[in-house]
């Protein structure tokens, strides 16, 4: 099983359960545990066959929803995310940006961000930033900054962390409406995503192999996760009636089709469409023909920030 828990977001979202969702977790496969699967960078199907890029575009920006995953603390995974972006805002101009590193609370500095009201300074203490998401801004301020150059509206994606733990230590049924934040009942998961996030179980750093009822509120915990994610996404293609809705989460929300785009097929939403960033010294296990629709080969040399 691929080392799939981003080991950072482990160390803040550990639950009172004894286990930590994975709703911010990305795909951080081993290195040196398969041979290259992939080219050094560009465009590919998830089997490795080359894409040119013009064509990826194209047939991304036709749908409704894209999601671009993520590993959170890989500089060259954001740049991937802002250059395509830009290609994809050069398609469509309409464009909305949903985000999970921001709960639905900090939607009101979100907006004042873009309508150029605050400072960096200003919007990071505003939103949070070093409380809740806590990687460095750096990494992501490339794609805030478009946003508020282009005025495309920035979505808060995200719920208040007290949420999920209250799911994980106490079960959703459990959990007060108080709480939920207007989520709704997640649909529920397929057994393949079940047999998923038992291998992220598995991997848990405490060694505790958890017992059922801990299990099925880890589920639980990341159904609700995705649940809200799809919603903010759902919500804002309603509001912005016509507009490409982007989403940018860790990529351990996208793969398989298990999480977020599960749960906006349930709302009905079928004209989406998903992207991952794959290191090419990393393990291709999971690299099968539905780990997504796209998949953005990324080399140890990959400049994307210079590209035009």
């Amino acid at each position: 099983m691929l080392a799939i828990m981003n080991r950072l977001v482990i160390a803040l979202l550990l639950l009172s359960t004894g286990l930590t969702s994975c709703g911010g977790a990305s795909l951080n496969p081993p290195s040196g545990s398969a041979a290259h699967c992939l080219p050094q960078q560009g465009w590919v199907t998830p089997d490795g066959k080359t894409l040119e890029e013009s064509a990826v575009i194209d047939r991304l920006a036709a749908h409704r929803i894209v999601l671009l995953g993520e590993s959170h603390d890989d500089q060259a995974h954001h740049d991937w995310q802002l250059d395509t972006l830009k290609r994809l805002f050069a398609a469509r101009p309409e464009m909305v940006i949903g985000l999970e590193m921001f709960p639905r609370k900090t939607q009101p500095a979100l907006d004042d961000w873009v309508a150029g009201r605050l400072t960096e300074a200003q919007f990071l203490d505003r939103t949070g930033w070093r409380q809740g998401w806590r990687f460095d801004p750096a990494l992501y301020m490339g794609i805030f900054r478009f946003a508020r150059e282009h005025r495309v509206a920035m979505r808060a994606l995200n719920v208040d962390s007290a949420l999920i733990r209250a799911v994980s230590r106490d079960g959703l049924e459990s959990t007060p409406q108080s709480l939920r934040e207007g989520v709704g009942n997640p649909a529920p998961p397929s057994p393949a995503y079940r047999q998923w996030l038992a291998g992220v179980m598995a991997e848990h750093p405490t060694g505790k192999r958890p017992d059922e009822l801990r299990s099925t509120r880890f589920v639980q915990a990341q159904q609700v996760w995705d649940r809200a994610m799809a919603e903010g996404l759902a919500q804002a293609s309603k509001t912005h009636d016509g507009a490409l809705v982007v989403g940018i989460m860790g990529s351990g929300h996208i793969i398989h089709g298990f999480g977020v785009p599960h749960q906006l097929r349930d709302l009905g939403i079928d004209s989406l469409a998903t992207a991952l960033p794959w290191n090419t010294d990393t393990n291709c296990d999971e690299l099968v023909a539905d780990a997504a629709d796209v998949i953005f080969a990324i080399g140890p040399d990959t400049a994307l920030t210079k590209r035009q």
